[in-house]
């Protein structure tokens, strides 16, 4: 397993995968358009370049992406859905630029249509996606926390989907995350419960199609529906669950990503000192040792 962090990169890419790396990152997350609008920025040859250099010489290949907050492929509305899917053909292929191998995505709601008429609609718009884009770059679909008409907080929903895109097997995938199992109400606070999450995974999804996975507590109940996230020991997810899952031999092969609040020595300047000590602890959670700093990239 690698494990690492969603990392804010803002103008400055190449130091933030620097400073990943000084914090214990052997993996990185990254967004690669705004995650709160639906212009894909334009290509920036140079930059890109430096940011592939970069990730290979700290060792955080294969970065992963995450997808802007806005798509809805289930959407029912045509504009909606033209724009998710417009948008998210540009992240994979601004994805394949930065040499991600593979793009996280919520995969939405169906907004009062019904599951089914849902999960057609995202399969039709993941089709539509997949057509001509970068074969190297995998679209992983995350699980959901439910309610409000989303889809992907049960497993069945996931494989639904997967199974409607024979086509593009080798091209799909899921990611899953913590804070949403417990949201959607999948006990993962103790060992038994994690392993019979996982176990329950891995017979309706197979785990080796999970080859992400973020990794976040909450302060909010199990089965709450609601998704927030919270740093590992600070919500309510017991830590002996989060342990025995992250430490599952089945995930043996998966990148692990936290996407924790990062603490502030004041508002707007991260704490990295604090940072590199939820790191050490996420690592030790999963029996992982601190990689070794490696060369520096320019």
């Amino acid at each position: 397993m690698k494990l690492g962090r969603h990392i804010p990169t803002g103008s400055k890419p190449v130091q933030a995968l620097r400073q990943a790396r000084e914090i214990g990152c052997d993996a990185v997350q990254i967004f690669v358009t705004n995650p709160r609008g639906w212009r894909a920025p334009d290509a920036n040859p140079a930059a890109e370049a430096s940011f592939r250099r970069a990730a290979e010489e700290f060792g955080q290949c294969p970065v992963v992406v995450h997808a802007t907050y806005l798509i809805n492929l289930a959407a029912p509305r045509a504009d909606i859905f033209t724009n998710s899917v417009t948008l998210l053909r540009a992240t994979l292929e601004r994805a394949a630029r930065f040499g991600a191998a593979s793009v996280v995505f919520h995969i939405g709601s169906h907004v009062g249509a019904g599951e089914e008429a849902g999960i057609a609609r995202l399969a039709e718009g993941i089709r539509d996606v997949l057509n001509d884009t970068p074969e190297q770059v995998r679209l992983l679909l995350e699980n959901d926390v439910g309610g409000g008409g989303k889809l992907g907080y049960r497993f069945e929903n996931l494989a639904a989907v997967l199974d409607r895109l024979p086509e593009y097997a080798e091209r799909l995938g899921v990611c899953l995350d913590t804070a949403h199992l417990w949201g959607a109400g999948f006990d993962i606070g103790t060992p038994e419960g994690a392993a019979a999450t996982l176990a329950a995974a891995d017979s309706i999804l197979g785990l080796k199609r999970v080859p992400v996975l973020h990794v976040n507590d909450t302060p909010k109940a199990l089965g709450s529906h609601l998704d927030n996230h919270a740093r590992l020991g600070e919500g309510v997810i017991p830590l002996a669950g989060l342990q025995a899952f992250l430490r599952a031999p089945t995930l043996a092969h998966t990148t692990a990503l936290l996407e924790t609040p990062l603490p502030e020595v004041q508002p707007g300047v991260t704490d990295w000192v604090k940072e590199r000590a939820f790191m050490l602890h996420a690592r030790s959670l999963a029996g992982l040792p601190m990689p070794t700093v490696g060369s520096e990239a320019s």
